[in-house]
């Protein structure tokens, strides 16, 4: 039984309790994001609004379904599938956080890649946990925030994300490990606006709600 095999045999409810290969050292990151603890009153006003706009949107342009750990790990455990058969083998799995840091481990125990590690992208998402902010800000210029702590130098990475609507994150992790002599870098997202942004992805539009997420 390969690695991806063994994982799909975990538990299939976890009645709202974390994941066991979540990484511990994220759970205050996970909570900040949950409790959109940044957020002002009137953010938090019009983000509940356009939420509930969203839903009237196509689910193959929005997809307002509410995710779960167990749905998060199934499209992972495809996507591996994916990774592996295009022959690509990461030395390094690099989680973008918040949303990719977070589910960067099980992407990493799906391709049997050990060494996981995580940088921060910063533009619309920094000060907000708001969809609004993330849809109207999405065009502003990315940067590197947080560093990786991984030596790249001469291996090949995969970074991930939980989605990518311009691909700005993508394209300013990308360069940053470039510069850091990184032999190659591929992306992961779990939606992906289009083909185009990133390198592999399990569905093509962009979604709401996540376990992450307040209202998941």
């Amino acid at each position: 039984m390969n690695i991806i095999d063994e994982l799909s045999t975990l538990r299939t409810d976890y009645a709202g309790e974390m994941p066991e290969w979540f990484d511990t050292t994220l759970l205050d990151l996970f909570h900040k994001k949950k409790t959109r603890s940044d957020m002002k009153k009137r953010e938090r006003t019009l983000d509940a609004a356009l939420r509930g706009m969203l839903k009237a949107v196509p689910d193959e342009f929005m997809n307002t379904h509410k995710h779960s750990w167990i749905d998060v790990e199934g499209m992972i455990r495809e996507s591996a599938f994916e990774i592996d058969a295009c022959g690509y083998k990461p030395d390094v799995v690099i989680g973008i956080k918040s949303g990719g840091a977070l589910i960067a481990k099980y992407v990493g125990d799906c391709l049997g890649v050990e060494c996981v590690d995580y940088m921060k992208v910063s533009h619309y998402s920094d000060k907000s946990r708001s969809v609004a902010k993330s849809l109207t800000e999405a065009s502003k210029d990315a940067k590197v925030t947080e560093e990786v702590n991984e030596c790249v130098f001469g291996k090949k990475i995969l970074l991930v994300d939980d989605q990518s609507a311009t691909g700005a994150s993508i394209v300013a992790a990308e360069n940053y490990l470039i510069s850091l002599s990184a032999l190659e870098v591929k992306s992961f997202c779990l939606f992906s606006r289009g083909s185009e942004l990133v390198d592999y992805y399990s569905r093509e539009c962009l979604a709401v709600y996540f376990p992450w997420g307040k209202d998941a």
